[in-house]
This record gives C-alpha cells, structure tokens and sequence, in this order.
C-alpha cells in the first residue's frame, strides 16, 4: 500500500473497530483483525508489512478462501467497522463479485490496484521483459470519482507500441503515478466495461497510450525515425550505385567454388 495511505488508514480506525484485510498474504495489514486470502497463514509478509509492528490478527482469524467463489465472504452484513483490500482485484477472476462483497461486509475502508498507467507500461515488472505490466495480471483498473472501472486485460496491449508506453515512461512515473486507489463509506460505485468489438479494443487502447504521451515526446520519435529512414535511403542509394559501376564484364564473371 501507498505509505502515505498507511497514515491516513490508521487514523480512521478506532481502538475497537474491526477491521478485515481482503489479499493481505504477500504484505498484510498488521492492524486487521481477520485476513483473507487464499495462501496460508505460515507463508505471509513475503513483501514484508504494513501498518503497526504488532499483529492484530492471529492465526485462527486468517481465513482461507477463495475470494471469486460463489461462496459469500463468512461475515453478516456490515459486520466490519473497516475493510482494506490493496492489490488484489487486478488478480482474481471476478472482481465484481468481490466488490459486492466488500460493500455488503464493510461500513467504509480502502481499495488500491495499479494503476491503468504502470500496467500499459512495458517493462513494469523488469526491464528485461517485453511485456505491459505485470504477468499475472488479469485486468486494467481506473478509479474516478469513487468508482471503479474492469477492463479486460487484452493481450494486444503487448502487440504493438500504438498500445502500450515504452520503458523509458517509468523513469518519470513517481510512486503515487503507480497506483489507483479509492477511500469509501457507506458504498461505492463498480463495473466491468465489455468490449467485443477488436476494433475497440484497439482504439481503447490506442487512445488510452496517446494520452499518456506528451507531444514532445512524439516529435522525438518522430525525429528518429527521419533518421532512421534517411540511414536506409543512404544504405540503399551507395549500394545501387556500386552494383550499377558494375560492367557487364564483371558481371558475367561466374562464381568459383574451391573445394
């Protein structure tokens, strides 16, 4: 989570507000009360933690469960003074459903994903791949004005450079540029957009890039390429004219083989 967040968390918790962290195995949230996730208790914090020092949960209060189950989370309604879910809905398999569950369960908390932006960004996971974002992601995610947005991660995003930003773009991205994230009460607003069309999927994507890109950078791209294309048109031009100083003398010459 966003340690600026962390902050602000743990100020809108009460001494005896229950408190319930949705995904917390790889770096859970030390002042939960329960935790969720579908890796067991033994192998958590591998990224560490967040929060207080001082767990606030203990092993009987970390419930396995496979959050896209058709199986409801085992809480009544509104049962949870405080609900955090950080970098888990970009992983499972229905989202949606876990979003109506984290209403139905909580009376206010915390939802962050990555961002729409570092997930089209190649190289996000490490320069040495050639892929958009990470690799086991399976959605791109926008929070606007306390709702969510699903779109299916296609692989397209990956195909072309029309798609997707270039490496470099994560130079300039600051941690706050790598995430989205949403602080609710009461409700929230979520849906999945479901694009058919290959066309519009493309566009999506297209226009979701190009707006990312600032215009300095397309002259600059732009610029290399003249460069490029002007290398080509020179390669191409001294190797005409050699094969055109060429007599039919020394064409007609054959090849000799030595063996």
């Amino acid at each position: 989570m966003l340690k600026k967040n962390v902050d602000i968390i743990l100020k809108q918790i009460g001494p005896n507000d229950k408190v319930l962290d949705i995904g917390g195995w790889i770096a859970p949230f030390n002042r939960a009360n329960y935790v969720i996730d579908i890796m067991p208790h033994e192998t958590r914090g591998i990224f560490g933690h967040s929060g207080p020092e001082k767990e606030f949960f203990t092993r009987d209060r970390w419930i396995i469960h496979d959050v896209s189950s058709v199986k409801p989370l085992p809480f009544n309604d509104k049962e949870i003074d405080y609900v955090v879910c950080s970098h888990l809905l970009e992983d499972i398999r229905d989202p949606i459903r876990l979003c109506s569950e984290i209403i139905r369960v909580g009376k206010r908390g915390y939802v962050e994903v990555p961002s729409r932006t570092i997930e089209s960004t190649m190289g996000a996971e490490s320069k040495e791949n050639f892929y958009a974002g990470y690799y086991h992601h399976r959605w791109l995610i926008e929070i606007a004005n306390s709702e969510i947005v699903f779109r299916h991660k296609s692989h397209l995003l990956h195909s072309s450079s029309r798609f997707h930003l270039p490496k470099k773009y994560l130079k300039k991205m600051k941690e706050e540029d790598k995430v989205s994230y949403m602080f609710w009460e009461g409700f929230f607003e979520y849906k999945e957009i479901i694009q058919v069309s290959y066309c519009k999927v493309m566009e999506e994507l297209e226009n979701f890039a190009r707006s990312k890109i600032t215009p300095s950078y397309f002259k600059a791209k732009v610029r290399k390429l003249r460069e490029m294309l002007k290398f080509i048109r020179n390669r191409i031009r001294i190797r005409n004219r050699s094969i055109e100083s060429c007599s039919d003398f020394w064409k007609k010459i054959p090849d000799i083989e030595s063996k």
